[in-house]
């Protein structure tokens, strides 16, 4: 995109203001100048007035204004003091909104406008005011010689307006109108030292210019800064050649054509060395200004080519994407890509070809890779005449191809296919051409690679799908449980990921603020789920303004979700509440945030400074985070959605309600890990024939589906044999004999059992590898239930010691996993000590309350997550 495009001026107005410049030296008034510029600012700009205020002594004057006649008529000769306001009025007469203020010399512009004003709007504004203050610096000049300083101005107007990308035609239409030239040449020599005529003005179509080459060629010749020689033969009856070398080295050859008798004295055409300058300047801006255009262009096409690889990882969009760029670029109708399967190429990709041209592409990647090849690029100018294609030429022109531009494709070594461009017989690629064809080429190899090798994959995922719906639907659930068990070592957040996600956005993206929505359950409304506002102060007002649901079913949303496409947000209809922010200077946008299969989210952003709009580059900026975001966030809600999943496996296998006996109070909990294995932590309580209390407490090794089964094995027994041995040693016993032969090798379970008289006030207990019981006497005092044996499952006939003791009324026995005192911060563990001083602490509460407190202590200390499950069982003799 030009500079001229992106501020939305047309050349020919520039160029009508520059000529406006010049003549006004010469036969217009300040005002009628001043006037002209103002109303050519307005219509460059948008704006809805236009005021150009002129310093008189403390004073500026209000010398011109475009706008309704009513406010030119109340403003017309207004002067107000300097440094005082002075927009109130206008904007009150006109409804404006925004105000832009421009210094231009001892002048300034101001311009007023019902939107805010954009950035190609500003750079239009900074150029008027550069105009107008090269008209005041003309009429500051004597008015008995503003001829002599023509030139100059015309050279500065030019260098206002047209620094960068100004067209060879504009250089040659101001120096000609400045020094009344009939007819205006530009030349250029080419590579082969010939003239090349680029640029023109009052020259009539099909006019004969070799006389005026011949005497630029031999103005050149004889020397001198500007060489005015006569001539016959030359455009619209002219008989004098004026030429004028700009630059050195020359980027250009200026030549002014004039009728006899009419050509400027030598005075004026000595300034034409200074405006020679100019031009020079401008048209060496211009060409740096197409290169810049040029390298943006091939940077576009490289990243369109990885970005669509990127999101689609598709071949067929890959190549689709590749094949249509570069036929863009190179302007050639006809692009294809061939893919190497074995020795053979097999066409992929490329509109309107015929024939037999995979056979001359077989023979292009042949040149392209063989010993012979000078380099990467093959080019034949024309197929019916080039040898090196062999037998292949029938082939070429049977499919009608006149010429090509050929490159292997190569990733590391490894040829995988041919990219072709078969232009007009005749044409060649320039360097740069060859250069962007070059680094295309390397890029789409890894593209179409990685793309190869997702369909491959996906493919195979398809077909493993298949065999596994073959399965029954509980073992494929808690296979797909174990597999996510083992591919997640560390927990995911979905609000976590989410919050992370917008606060990312805001950070890198020069936006105030932003907000991710999704689906939910029905697929009714976006509901919001994350936001984050740069500056804290605004936040509460801004969630109450954004943190809205929007239907599903709306326009912008089902672009979003169905086009997967960016929209910009409009000031009307985008919500009741959101609709007066738009309409005085908010900008936002919504982007989807999709995976390769699906739109799961979208992502909007917003823009509180009317001077900073959201722009076209700030969306693109934002899709890229959208892009890098989608699988974190996939990912994320897949593991939220597995985790409630194996919670309710892991509580389905724990009491349903707490025991009640006399005397005694139970209070229990169970918290899960951050993973989203299925944990291996089991309680649970049983009422013994004589009236005590039984409470198991135990924990599997490992997590996922084995863990499961070994904890509802682990369930079972205790159910099946606490009556039949109720006491403590017994119990251990002969558990472990039932468990030795179940468990796997390698394998255990450790457990501790109590056996709770509430009436008689005594506890017998017995452990098998499990961390002793804390007693909680009233005083606060904390002793440890010890008692040794081995854990179950490990080897058959073992023996359990069994403590017996008094529970005096108000002692509390607490029974818990070794996933509370392995706590970790760091490297640092939650132990035993901690475990006691916070019972001492709390030994008021109640034993459900106290429970879920040791839980939650033991979690804030690992920072909010829990690396192991946690089971807490606590009993209080009343």
């Amino acid at each position: 995109m030009t500079v001229q495009e992106a501020a939305g001026i047309s050349i020919e107005a520039l160029a009508a203001l520059g000529r406006g410049v010049a003549d006004a030296a010469r036969r217009t008034t300040l005002a009628h100048a001043l006037q002209d510029l103002a109303a050519g600012a307005r219509v460059a700009t948008g704006a809805d007035a236009v005021i150009v205020r002129v310093a008189d002594g403390d004073e500026l004057e209000a010398v011109a204004v475009a706008g309704p006649a009513a406010l030119a008529a109340e403003l017309e000769g207004d002067r107000v003091p300097r440094g005082e306001p002075t927009e109130s009025r206008v904007l009150e007469r006109i409804d404006a909104s925004s105000v832009l203020r421009v210094p231009a010399g001892s002048a300034s512009l101001e311009l007023y406008h019902s939107s805010p004003f954009t950035a190609s709007e500003e750079l239009a504004a900074d150029l008027a005011a550069g105009l107008v203050a090269i008209v005041l610096r003309a009429f500051a000049i004597d008015a008995s010689t503003p001829a002599e300083h023509a030139l100059d101005l015309a050279g500065e107007a030019l260098a206002a307006a047209w620094h960068e990308t100004a067209p060879a035609a504009e250089v040659v239409r101001l120096a000609a109108g400045v020094v009344g030239a009939r007819v205006g040449l530009l030349w250029q020599r080419d590579e082969g030292d010939t003239l090349k005529l680029v640029g023109s003005h009052g020259l009539e179509p099909e006019a004969d210019t070799a006389a005026a080459a011949q005497a630029v060629a031999t103005a050149l010749a004889g020397g001198g800064a500007v060489r005015t020689i006569a001539a016959d033969g030359l455009p619209r009856g002219c008989a004098v050649s004026a030429t004028l070398a700009l630059g050195e080295p020359p980027v250009g050859f200026l030549q002014l054509l004039f009728s006899r008798g009419a050509e400027p004295g030598a005075a004026e055409l000595g300034r034409l060395t200074t405006f020679g300058v100019r031009a020079a300047h401008v048209l060496r801006s211009g060409a740096r200004a197409r290169a810049v255009e040029l390298e943006l262009e091939r940077a576009r096409a490289l990243l369109a080519v990885v970005g669509q690889a990127t999101a689609e990882l598709s071949l067929a969009h890959t190549l689709e994407t590749a094949v249509h760029r570069i036929a863009e670029l190179l302007d050639v109708e006809r692009v294809a890509v061939y893919l190497r399967s074995g020795e053979r190429l097999t066409h992929a990709a490329g509109p309107g070809l015929t024939g037999p041209h995979a056979r001359v592409a077989e023979r292009l990647l042949e040149l392209a890779i063989g010993p012979a090849r000078r380099r990467p690029l093959v080019e034949i100018v024309d197929t019916a005449t080039d040898q090196r294609l062999g037998d292949a030429r029938d082939a070429a022109r049977e499919a009608g191809i006149e010429a090509v531009l050929a490159i292997a494709l190569v990733v590391r070594d490894d040829v995988i296919g041919l990219l072709a461009a078969y232009p007009d017989r005749g044409r060649q690629a320039t360097e740069s051409e060859a250069t962007l064809l070059g680094a295309l080429a390397s890029q789409l190899a890894v593209a179409v690679q990685n793309a190869q090798l997702h369909e491959r994959t996906a493919e195979l995922s398809a077909q493993r799908e298949t065999a596994l719906a073959s399965e029954r639907e509980a073992a494929r659930r808690l296979g797909a449980l174990y597999e996510i068990s083992r591919s997640f070592a560390q927990s995911l957040s979905l609000d976590a990921t989410l919050e992370a996600v917008v606060g990312t956005v805001v950070d890198v993206v020069d936006v105030d603020a932003a907000l991710i929505r999704m689906p939910d359950a029905r697929r009714e409304m976006l509901e919001p789920r994350a936001l984050h506002v740069k500056d804290a102060v605004l936040a509460d007002a801004v969630r109450a303004v954004l943190w809205r649901p929007q239907p599903f079913g709306a326009t912008a949303v089902q672009r979003v979700f169905r086009e997967r496409a960016p929209v910009r947000l409009r000031r009307r209809n985008a919500s009741e509440l959101l609709d007066p922010f738009l309409e005085k200077g908010w900008t936002g946008a919504m982007v989807p945030v999709a995976t390769p299969a699906e739109v799961i989210a979208s992502l909007g952003v917003f823009s509180f400074r009317p001077g900073s709009p959201i722009t076209a580059a700030t969306v693109e900026a934002v899709l890229a985070i959208a892009g890098q975001a989608a699988l974190a966030i996939d990912n994320a809600r897949l593991y939220q959605v597995q985790k409630e999943f194996a919670d309710t496996m892991q509580r389905s296998l724990l009491p349903r309600t707490r025991p009640a006996l006399p005397g005694l109070e139970v209070g229990e909990v169970y918290r899960s890990s951050a993973r989203v294995d299925v944990g291996g932590d089991i309680y649970d309580f049983v009422t013994l024939d004589d009236g005590r209390l039984a409470v198991v407490l135990g924990d599997v090794t490992g997590h996922g589906v084995d863990a499961t089964a070994d904890m509802a094995m682990a369930k079972f027994v205790f159910r099946s044999l606490a009556r039949e041995h109720p006491e403590p040693s017994a119990f251990l016993a002969a558990a472990n004999d039932v468990i030795v032969d179940e468990i796997a090798t390698g394998k255990f379970i450790t457990m501790t059992y109590l056996a709770i008289d509430g009436s008689r006030g005594e506890v017998a207990c017995a452990s098998a590898g499990h961390p002793p019981p804390r007693l909680l006497l009233p005083d606060g005092t904390v002793r440890a239930l010890q008692s040794s044996g081995l854990a179950l499952g490990i080897e058959s006939g073992q023996r359990y010691d069994e403590l017996r003791t008094d529970v005096p009324a108000g002692a509390t026995i607490v029974v818990y996993t070794d996933g509370v005192v392995e706590a970790r911060r760091n490297r640092e563990l939650y132990g035993i000590e901690r475990l006691d001083a916070f019972l001492r602490s709390h030994r008021e509460l109640r034993p459900p309350v106290l429970a879920e407190a040791i839980a939650d202590d033991a979690r804030a200390f690992a920072g909010g997550e829990l690396a192991d499950d946690v089971a807490v069982v606590v009993i209080r003799r009343r």
